[in-house]
């Protein structure tokens, strides 16, 4: 019997300013939360229980998982790191095997089949997954790995070009038992000079495993794989989980009570998936393959790019543009020469002529006009404040990421790389070139000089 532990206990502060009325693991990717796909994926590929370990806002989470018979969850209480949490997950399982998985991890269905075959084929004690490290992460542990596929090392702040640890593991859960105990609460496998934080590293543990001679073995993710920790790798997750379904597309298919009129132009071998009820109406232009929800509808002369995943309800109309692989939430509006290029999550609402760059929370409404900048006088991107330490995102780094239940006025400007966090609000016409905290009223103070005028002053 195989069983599985998701982490799904921390705060995420790193994904400010969507981690203020959410958990982290709950932010939608491609209108599902992500935790929810990670277990959905690991029953799918023959995982017989699961234990969540939930925290802070775990009610969320419960609300993501709780309708699925499999899932049972273990409360982590305090807060005490990923390795903790570990503890109190493989503790209440009944199988022999045993797979780690941090709940904020977005990666391929094919990822953890993979992991699955290779622990039954290879009747292996350990394994870890692994995927390429990216540029702008301010923190990775490398994993080494010999010819042999088995992992030669485990350390942190190795070198980058080695594969990063995946955040998905796997072992034999009496020994696992063991060496998560024996885990001291702090990676040591690290260069002089290295400053770790004193955080249980879960790595660190099949480290420990190789260096008693228990063979741990590695697998390199399926096409692609996004460890969620920042703003800007929620767009990445989307974007790629997005494709990667789209892609997979054998045939246009449509739902029951689902339509395409004649009169809409639909690039040439685009395949369709449309849910019950969508619609792409007259005059509307589909430049590529798209997924719509149940009841979404294109209509009005929209124009849509390829590869757009459109939630259950959404509207797309009145000449309304979304960009290439955009992802749109449900019962979101984007109307009335509206363009929309990114992720927003559910109940978005986009009218009137703004053009809109970002990665939007739930409930958000755009006011009329309002444009996000996208380009630098200095062609760089914005330096990010994450945590209390500055980083440059390698890619998206220019979107404006606005936090759930907030709104803007006419006329806005943003310019690139702006947050604005959750419950906030940007007056009209305001240029924001900051962040905007949580719980904001952003107005904008004018200075006006009246005069004596006429004719007289004009000058006829």
């Amino acid at each position: 019997m195989k069983s599985a532990v998701i982490l799904a206990a921390g705060e995420g502060k790193g994904t400010w300013p969507f981690s203020g009325v959410r958990q982290k693991v709950t932010v939608p990717v491609a209108n599902v939360p992500m935790v929810r796909r990670l277990a959905l994926d690991l029953l799918a590929v023959g995982i017989d229980e699961i234990v969540a370990v939930i925290g802070h806002r775990g009610e969320a989470v419960r609300a993501c998982l709780g309708d699925l018979d499999a899932v049972r969850f273990v409360e982590q209480r305090p807060l005490a790191g990923p390795v903790d949490a570990a503890l109190r997950g493989v503790a209440d399982v009944t199988g022999d095997v045993v797979f780690i998985c941090a709940g904020d991890i977005v990666t391929p269905r094919d990822t953890l089949a993979r992991a699955v075959r290779a622990v039954d084929t290879a009747k292996a004690d350990a394994l870890v997954v692994t995927a390429p490290c990216p540029p702008d992460v301010p923190h990775w542990t490398t994993v080494e790995t010999g010819a042999d596929g088995l992992v030669a090392g485990v350390s942190g702040h190795g070198r980058k070009n080695l594969p990063r640890f995946g955040g998905i593991a796997a072992a034999r859960t009496e020994p696992l038992k063991r060496y998560l105990l024996r885990n001291p609460g702090i990676m040591e496998n690290v260069e002089v000079g290295a400053m770790p934080p004193p955080e249980g590293d879960l790595s660190y543990t099949f480290e420990l495993m190789r260096r008693d001679g228990i063979e741990v073995h590695a697998i390199e993710a399926a096409d692609f794989l996004v460890d969620v920790d920042r703003p800007w790798h929620i767009i990445e997750a989307n974007y790629a989980a997005a494709r990667h379904a789209i892609d997979r597309i054998e045939t246009t298919v449509l739902g029951e009570g689902a339509s395409i009129h004649d009169g809409a132009d639909i690039a040439p071998g685009a395949k369709l998936i449309l849910g019950p009820g969508a619609h792409i109406g007259s005059g509307c232009q589909v430049l590529g393959p798209a997924v719509l929800g149940p009841g979404a509808r294109i209509t009005g002369g929209a124009i849509v790019g390829p590869g757009v995943t459109v939630g259950a309800e959404s509207r797309i109309e009145e000449y309304a543009k979304v960009s290439g692989g955009a992802v749109i939430g449900a019962r979101s509006i984007i109307s009335h020469c509206a363009e929309f290029t990114g992720v927003m999550f559910d109940v978005v609402y986009l009218y009137h002529y703004c053009c809109i760059t970002a990665l939007l929370g739930c409930n958000v409404d755009i006011g009329a006009a309002t444009v996000c900048g996208t380009w630098r006088f200095d062609d760089g991107t914005k330096t990010q404040m994450v945590k209390g330490h500055r980083e440059l995102p390698a890619a998206h780094g220019a979107y404006t990421y606005i936090g759930d239940y907030t709104r803007t006025g006419v006329n806005v400007m943003f310019m690139p790389g702006v947050k604005v966090g959750t419950y906030s609000c940007v007056g009209p016409g305001a240029i924001v070139s900051d962040d905007v905290p949580d719980r904001t009223l952003l107005m904008v103070k004018q200075d006006q000089t009246a005069k004596e005028w006429g004719p007289e002053k004009y000058g006829w």
